[in-house]
């Protein structure tokens, strides 16, 4: 299987807290072609604190993957935080020898009074 690499989209780069959006995977050969990985996972961290928010999870291959950036993603982790930066990693077959990796920041702005 030809390598492919990841490319991540996302609709916005800044967000109210607790809002939610969906981010792109696009799978593409080194042609440029797309094409699906054999594997693929994907990881959200919040920089600012630390903190993992969600774990390498498995997606199912496709030339395009939707990837849910839920509410619970856009919480604030610190109430004290003015803001904080989000981390969506994807990996195009990983722990293979080829494997790419993409990444994408956003920041999540806290609103006031707000659980």
């Amino acid at each position: 299987m030809a390598k492919v690499d990841v490319y991540i989209s996302i609709p916005v780069i800044k967000v109210q807290e607790g809002s939610a959006f969906s981010a792109t995977a696009y799978f593409r050969t080194t042609a440029g072609a797309a094409g699906a990985s054999a594997t693929a996972k994907y990881r959200v961290d919040c920089l600012t604190t630390g903190k993992e928010l969600t774990d390498w999870t498995t997606l199912t291959p496709a030339v395009s993957i939707s990837i849910p950036i839920t509410a619970t993603h856009n919480a604030i982790q610190w109430q004290t935080n003015r803001i904080e930066k989000k981390q969506l990693i994807v990996a195009s077959d990983p722990g293979a020898a080829d494997q790419t990796r993409d990444k994408i920041t956003w920041t999540v702005e806290n609103i006031e009074n707000v659980s």
